[in-house]
């Protein structure tokens, strides 16, 4: 018995000393989706490992209710617990566990529109939220004993004001005003100055073919701009200007490229000086009738440039496409192609091919910036966009394409299923921003790094980094496309001439970087799309 025990006390002991050395498999913890209640946006960025919540303006930002949530993985556990309601009014911290923990943060900003103007006010009001103080000016006859609110929103929709706006008349010693939402009560401090200048240019933004002039005035009272070219004889008055309070701005359309301007803003009787503005150049893209095209950098394909061209923008590339990931089976997997036969201008267009490619499937492309690499068998990096100051409104081009019938899924976008035997579409695009980057994984050169393995990488129109942006995708060969409105010229073969508008989020920020991207099969980054379909561009011009 005794010897039994001892055997058993010796096997414990040795078991005792076994030590798992196994590894715990590396899951990174990601939150995939999102829904907050009374919340315009969610946007998740894992690189970044943060959600930023952008609340409606009468949200209460210390009650945030976050109704679901998804991860990449199943299993994960989030503490504290995310489906909950979270005071948000300081960005909050979350560990998300896996076999390991992640940190991410939430982070929530809430927008509220404030106003503040008074009857006669000579431009707009400075309001500053953080200190809630709001400055308004008036001429110097104005009476500070009897002023007269015209509007006043501090607080989000809804709140209540005390003293009321029609009660608010003397600004000799400011005036305090409680706001109240939501539970809480905020105190604002209004104020009036007096000021001498009556009219003055606040600022001049000069793009290629056009003008935005903004300036400052006396509200109510007649105001406008003068322009004319450097030197001319006569002031020619700026039509469709826009006055709101104090402020007034136009546009003015029609310009020369690289042209000396003058202008004056009146407002009251009275003129600024004469200040003078000179537009941008009306530069246009490198190679943009793919040209120029050699062997340069490889001997199984062509790449769109040519170091003996006689063009000195021809001689280096500017132009990439999947290439060099689709020809690493054979020379027979180009996805772009010089196209002598079929062009619309000059000896020779860009042909785009969707082909299958033994592993994956890759849609025939190119873009402006570089391939940056191989996934293992799975994918590619490519470091979207080339550096560009300047600023068109639109994109021309001349396309032609052979839509073909869908036969390999392997994924598609959040709620935009397709399935084999669906027409399959092309997709044209073009981006200006202000990319880093440092923050988007790219060069200097081409700052957006795109992981074909990683969806969260994926160009995002709305980043706050986009500027402006234009799209044109179809569904039916290009023989079809008359009636898009897009469209606005024809001819023989199918080729079908298109003006892409760029929407501009903001007409006073200057980009660093173009991002122009061209594809015969759209959800190529997902491997999806018709072997048979083949898209053809040539006479790419930037319109200003």
């Amino acid at each position: 018995m005794k010897k039994g025990l001892a055997i058993i006390s010796v096997l414990v002991s040795l078991c005792g000393c076994i030590e798992n050395d196994l590894p715990y498999p590396v899951r990174v913890a990601e939150i995939t989706a999102m829904e907050v209640e009374d919340a315009s946006s969610v946007k998740i960025d894992p690189a970044r490992r943060s959600v930023t919540i952008e609340l409606e303006e009468t949200a209460d930002i210390s009650k945030v209710r976050i109704l679901s949530a998804a991860y990449k993985h199943e299993f994960t556990v989030s503490e504290p617990e995310l489906v909950t309601v979270h005071d948000l009014s300081e960005p909050l911290k979350v560990t998300l566990k896996t076999y390991q923990d992640y940190e991410w943060t939430l982070t929530a900003i809430q927008y509220i529109e404030r106003y503040f103007t008074v009857k006669g006010q000579v431009g707009a009001a400075v309001i500053d939220d953080v200190n809630r103080r709001a400055v308004i000016s008036v001429s110097g006859s104005t009476s500070m004993k009897n002023i007269a609110v015209t509007s006043l929103k501090l607080g989000p929709a809804g709140a209540s004001y005390k003293p009321t706006m029609s009660e608010i008349h003397d600004f000799t010693d400011g005036v305090e005003v409680e706001v109240s939402f939501g539970g809480r009560t905020e105190n604002w401090q209004l104020y009036a100055e007096k000021t001498d200048v009556s009219v003055q240019m606040t600022s001049i933004d000069a793009w290629t073919g056009c003008a935005y002039l903004s300036a400052s005035g006396v509200a109510d009272s007649e105001s406008g701009f003068l322009w004319r070219a450097k030197g001319g004889s006569e002031w020619i008055e700026a039509e469709g200007v826009t006055m709101e309070g104090g402020t007034f701005s136009v546009c003015l359309d029609g310009l020369q490229p690289k042209t000396a301007y003058e202008c004056q803003a009146y407002s009251g009787g009275d003129n600024t000086e004469t200040v003078e503005f000179v537009t941008e150049a009306a530069d246009q893209l490198p190679n943009a009738g793919f040209e120029a095209f050699s062997h340069a950098e490889s001997q199984v394909y062509c790449s769109w440039f040519d170091p003996a061209s006689s063009e000195l923008g021809w001689q280096t590339k500017w132009w990439d496409s999947g290439n060099i990931g689709s020809t690493t089976v054979g020379s027979a997997y180009c996805i772009a192609i010089p196209d002598t036969d079929i062009r619309h201008e000059g000896s020779a267009s860009a042909s785009l091919v969707s082909r299958n490619v033994v592993i994956k499937f890759a849609a025939g492309n190119t873009f402006s910036g570089e391939f940056a690499g191989l996934v293992g068998t799975q994918g590619g990096l490519v470091n979207f966009g080339r550096p560009w100051v300047l600023r068109p409104r639109a994109i021309r081009l001349w396309a032609r394409y052979e839509c073909g019938k869908i036969d390999v899924v392997d994924g598609y976008p959040a709620g935009n299923p397709v399935k084999v035997g669906d027409p399959d579409f092309c997709s044209m695009m073009v981006a200006l921003g202000d990319w880093d980057y440092r923050k988007f994984g790219g060069t200097p050169q081409s700052p957006v790094q795109v992981n074909t393995t990683d969806k969260s990488t994926f160009l995002d129109p709305g980043n706050e980094a986009v500027i402006a942006y234009g799209y044109f995708s179809a569904n039916s060969s290009s023989n079809s496309w008359s009636s898009l409105p897009q469209v606005i010229g024809s001819d023989a073969d199918g080729w079908m001439e298109l003006e892409i508008p760029l929407d501009y989020r903001a007409v006073n920020r200057k980009p660093t970087h173009i991002i122009v991207s061209f594809a015969s099969s759209a959800l190529g980054d997902y491997f999806t799309g018709s072997s048979q379909s083949r898209l053809w561009i040539d006479d790419i011009r930037l319109i200003y």
